[in-house]
């Protein structure tokens, strides 16, 4: 909730659009009974953590979730930068990061959201392209996607998911790298 920019007084909310975002198809883990008590760790905080962020930037919570599972490897390099603050020296050093912390979303996706019930369980329609961008090539990448964009910059909640989950969990180096590997290797 941190990482969202959502008080605590905002918690019941929250846990509803968890729940709504699980049964979209987001933090689905095939090992876990359908019933059972999830356990998340990076990749799955970042990947609830990107649908927020896009819902709060006024996108519904089927096209957000859409968004993250179908551009999943077009986010990860994002999402892996904007945390470079909070990463290990080490990690690092021996894994090269992008330098694009900016998610790019195409907004004429968007305009079609009035043609169909805002409501629905599942967005079917065409979502627009996501590209990575850094801030010096930003307007140039708006371009290539028609102008109209929606801007997620992953520096701004990627440090603080880290940050938590290696507080909360206390975790030494080598449990901070495997969980930054399993976001990594998640593409």
């Amino acid at each position: 909730m941190r990482a969202c920019g959502i008080g605590p007084s905002a918690l019941t909310a929250f846990e509803a659009r968890v729940r709504q975002l699980q049964r979209l198809g987001l933090l689905r883990d095939e090992g876990v009974r359908a019933a059972g008590r999830l356990d998340y760790g990076i990749l799955e905080l970042a990947a609830l953590a990107t649908a927020m962020r896009l819902m709060a930037a006024f996108m519904v919570p089927s096209l957000a979730a859409r968004h993250v599972t179908e551009r999943w490897g077009t986010l990860v390099p994002a999402l892996l930068a904007g945390a470079r603050t909070a990463l290990p020296k080490d990690y690092v050093a021996r894994r090269p990061l992008e330098e694009g912390t900016i998610i790019v979303i195409q907004g004429s996706a968007l305009a079609d959201m009035g043609q169909r019930g805002q409501h629905g369980e599942r967005y079917v329609g065409d979502i627009g392209d996501a590209v990575v961008s850094d801030r010096t090539a930003l307007s140039a990448a708006m371009k290539s996607l028609g102008g109209a964009a929606i801007l997620l910059d992953t520096a701004t909640y990627m440090p603080a998911i880290v940050n938590g989950f290696a507080q909360a969990t206390m975790a030494t180096v080598s449990e901070l790298s495997h969980e930054l590997d399993r976001l990594r290797f998640s593409e």
